[in-house]
């Protein structure tokens, strides 16, 4: 290699010396700021640098270049590489994070966050040496701001992500929020672009903190940028700074892109929701120079190594609108790059389809595309009930199949056609809006459910194609001899996944309640209806001190609960008698109070 040596002088402040380039580091503190546990920075006054094609030598002082044979011997590999391996990587189960994510949006309906960030971690045995993964990852990914550090643990950063650049007074932040497969998805992404502008939000504020006034800036929004693997949303803020940089990191950091807003709260959600510390993962990595400035990257994309144990964290900023599974999805998307750069196995989707792409039965069906969507909304004397929230589901279900969302009159247009008095039902069809309104069916009794097994396919869209649920139905109601003492109207199947997870009704989502008054309904996934009223109930225990818990269960628990029930926009909450003509234990009374007033039987507007 050709190197040429850079000096720095020692003048008392560290500072460039006379007639050399500003662009000298020469040494000062590097390492990693962990958003939790231990922190791990080192002090060296000299460096070796690549830059321009060559290796420079640079000390704050006047210290000789030595033998830089020898240096350079450590900085570059001899033509046989170091040797590496890594196992299979495994993480918690894909319904912890479901669960997690939805938790975290009832945080941000109950008022307490705008938006907060949602990670999981996955693990796999390692041996070698680290350095070399992190070269070997690095040459394949090209990370904008990569970063290796052996410290208290080996921290081997892939990371696209700038947290803070300092050179004098100018202080620069690029965060990334928002992420998509395409730069086409991305671009229109309501939901990616407004979690962007509140973290850009969040880091003005942060820098105003130590900013002179008037000097922040936001020089660059909604930026659509490829990274390998996915497309990110970034936008760039500036500005003027004063205070020293033990200041500007207190004020800053951790960084708002993987945290939330407000920020306090965020980073309390973040200790309830994941199960693990996050370590390293989502804090800092970089250097502070007193000749060059200060840059960190965000810790993200980043493999942190101990104990012959290599762990990943992936993760995703949840807002109100976030859909668990697309979340869940987003992580997976995101590690896939990571693994594939160290040609390693990870987790799998239920059908076998790697990390980087959802499985079969992740897609709608041409039936199903073909008739569209449906929404049904119970009126009451002529006042749509929920009619938001259902408009909102409506809307994300448009936009993630058809690439457009609904009409902005189309709220107005459903309250002018409620003019019934009593209980009537709203029938909103799109993508080609239609409206109708009809009185409302009777209220069911108490249900004798059938099940049905092996349920498959796209449910978390309300299709308005109801042939499979017909289907269902009806075979229900031609088994007169597996429900007895029920009338054809409260029978319903009750549809049990491949796994033996219970999921839903065909007319409603399913809740257990427990004898300590525990309400348990499953987290959301592919095959599962966001029902509104699910989530009503869920938000109105929250606010009553009612436990909740989001888990999977199975018939044999169904069959152990103090009581079952499915809840629907239309019927409210219906108490589940019996399964497969195993009668269940009763607490109607109870059951009616779940909604307020008069329970499923009267629904609040």
């Amino acid at each position: 290699a050709d190197f040429a040596p850079r000096r720095h002088a020692d003048e008392g402040t560290l500072r460039a010396a006379e007639g050399q380039s500003r662009d000298v580091v020469g040494g000062g503190w590097f390492g990693y700021l962990a958003y939790s546990g231990a922190s791990w920075l080192g002090f060296y006054d000299r460096v070796l640098r690549w830059r321009d094609g060559r290796w420079w030598y640079e000390s704050l002082a006047d210290h000789p270049p030595g033998d830089l044979a020898a240096a350079v011997a450590v900085a570059a590999p001899a033509d046989v590489r170091p040797q590496w391996m890594v196992g299979e990587f495994t993480g918690a189960p894909e319904e912890d994070h479901l669960a997690a994510v939805e938790q975290a949006i009832e945080l941000i309906r109950a008022g307490e966050l705008y938006q907060v960030n949602v990670c999981t971690r996955l693990a796999a045995p390692f041996g070698g040496l680290p350095a070399a993964l992190w070269a070997d990852a690095a040459a394949r990914l090209r990370p904008v701001h990569g970063a290796f550090v052996s410290g208290d643990r080996v921290v081997a950063s892939l990371s696209p992500e700038l947290f803070l650049r300092r050179q004098g007074d100018l202080v620069t932040t690029s965060p990334i929020k928002g992420t998509a497969l395409s730069a086409q998805a991305l671009a229109r992404s309501a939901k990616d672009a407004a979690e962007n502008v509140m973290i850009v939000d969040l880091m003005r504020n942060d820098l105003g903190r130590v900013a002179r006034t008037g000097t922040v800036q936001v020089a660059e929004l909604l930026s659509v940028e490829p990274h390998p693997g996915v497309w990110h949303l970034v936008s760039t803020v500036t500005a003027r700074v004063d205070a020293d940089d033990a200041e500007l990191l207190a004020a800053m950091f951790p960084p708002g892109s993987v945290t939330g807003a407000p920020k306090v709260r965020a980073t309390q959600a973040i200790a309830s929701l994941e199960p693990t510390p996050r370590g390293v993962y989502t804090g800092a990595i970089g250097f502070a120079s007193p000749a060059w400035g200060l840059e960190f990257n965000v810790a993200i994309r980043t493999f942190e190594i101990a104990d012959d144990v290599i762990e990943l964290g992936v993760g995703g900023g949840i807002t109100a609108d976030s859909v668990p599974m697309l979340e869940w999805r987003e992580c997976l998307h995101k590690a896939a790059p990571l693994l594939g750069a160290l040609d390693a196995k990870g987790p799998f989707t239920p059908d076998g389809a790697p990390v980087d792409r959802a499985p079969a039965d992740a897609e709608p069906a041409d039936w199903q595309l073909a008739g569209g969507l449906l929404e049904t909304i119970l009126a009451v004397d002529g006042e749509p009930v929920r009619l938001a929230d259902h408009l909102a589901r409506l809307d994300r279900s448009c936009r993630e199949l058809y690439g457009s969302g609904l009409p902005d009159d189309l709220a107005a247009r459903i309250r002018d056609a409620c003019t019934l008095p009593g209980r009537a039902v709203v029938r909103v069809r799109a993508p080609e809006i239609e409206v109708s309104v009809a009185p409302a069916g009777p209220l069911p009794g108490p249900s004798h459910a059938r099940i049905v097994r092996g349920r498959r396919g796209l449910w978390r869209h309300k299709w308005a194609d109801r042939a499979e649920l017909a289907a269902a139905e009806s075979t229900v109601l031609a088994e007169r001899t597996a429900i007895r003492g029920s009338d054809d109207q409260n029978r319903v199947p009750l549809f049990v996944a491949d796994d033996g997870a219970v999921l839903e009704t065909s007319r409603g989502n399913v809740f257990l309640l427990l004898d300590d008054g525990t309400l348990i309904t499953p987290p959301l996934r592919d095959d599962l209806l966001p029902g509104i009223t699910r989530r009503a109930l869920l938000d109105r225990a929250r606010d009553r001190g009612r436990s909740t818990r989001l888990a999977t269960f199975t018939l044999d628990e169904l069959l152990g609960a103090a009581a079952a029930f499915w809840t629907s926009s239309l019927s409210g909450v219906v108490p589940i008698a019996s399964v497969d003509g195993v009668p269940l234990p009763r607490r109607d009374a109870e059951l009616a109070t779940l909604l307020g007033p008069g329970g499923g039987r009267r629904q609040e507007r």
